[in-house]
């Protein structure tokens, strides 16, 4: 049975190869057909651009992604860590002295923020700004502003560059599946073009070694061009000298 599913990196296999035995095999066996088969290779090989830059866009937009992460973490940690010490300090106050969910606003604790890098962000600029308060009653302020203010600034570009790949990731996915599906439309119609062209010579038998996922059984994940043999070269040559007759 032939490939029943061509996924987007089979795409600039599959596309090629029959793009190129359309216009190097097909084209001239009868004339009339000719404009049509430069056509449907033309929309073959666009399309499969089409596809490649889409997959490309989106891995490299994974790979920005992942380097966000890898980024975001370790700043994360070091702010949750600051916010602990922050709160260690606030501890060290006299009873009343400082109302600490002015700085940490869910419960008072810095636990209550969670782990959320987001939560984690706006938290840190919260006490940042309360820190630059003048009627702020926390001793060392301006230490401890300094401190969370030089986080805020290393924090925030890189959660949010980390948050920009993340959602072009996301909106990339149904891009390259519609790409694919464009794709495949001309590729149908392609192979039922030929078809067409080989039922009127009597050769519709030889479809497939024309379009090679007619020759990848269900299922096989196809990952390089066929290495084509003697077989298949003396049973086009044969077309050809048919088609010569």
């Amino acid at each position: 049975m032939p490939d029943r599913f061509i996924d987007q990196d089979e795409v600039t296999i599959y596309g090629p190869y029959a793009s190129n035995k359309i216009r190097k095999k097909l084209v001239g066996l009868i004339p009339e057909y000719d404009p049509a088969l430069h056509y449907a290779a033309d929309q073959i090989d666009a399309h499969t651009a089409a596809v490649k830059w889409a997959v490309e866009a989106a891995r490299g937009t994974d790979a920005s992604r992942r380097q966000g992460a890898r980024s975001k973490a370790p700043l994360l940690k070091q702010a949750r860590a600051l916010l602990g010490k922050f709160s260690n300090h606030l501890g060290a106050h006299d009873n009343g002295a400082v109302d600490r969910r002015v700085f940490f606003t869910k419960d008072g604790t810095a636990g209550g923020i969670g782990k959320a890098a987001a939560d984690v962000v706006l938290a840190v600029a919260h006490i940042t700004t309360k820190l630059a308060a003048p009627s702020c009653a926390v001793r060392d302020a301006a230490h401890w502003h300094d401190r969370f203010d030089a986080m805020t600034k290393s924090l925030t570009p890189v959660v949010a560059f980390a948050d920009d790949a993340r959602i072009d990731r996301q909106s990339l996915t149904p891009e390259v599946e519609t790409t694919r599906q464009v794709w495949l439309n001309g590729y149908v119609a392609a192979k039922a073009l030929c078809e067409s062209l080989l039922r009127h010579l009597g050769r519709v038998d030889k479809l497939r070694l024309y379009f090679y996922d007619l020759q990848v059984p269900a299922g096989t994940k196809v990952t390089e061009p066929p290495a084509e043999g003697p077989e298949a070269r003396e049973a086009e040559d044969t077309d050809e000298d048919a088609g010569d007759a």
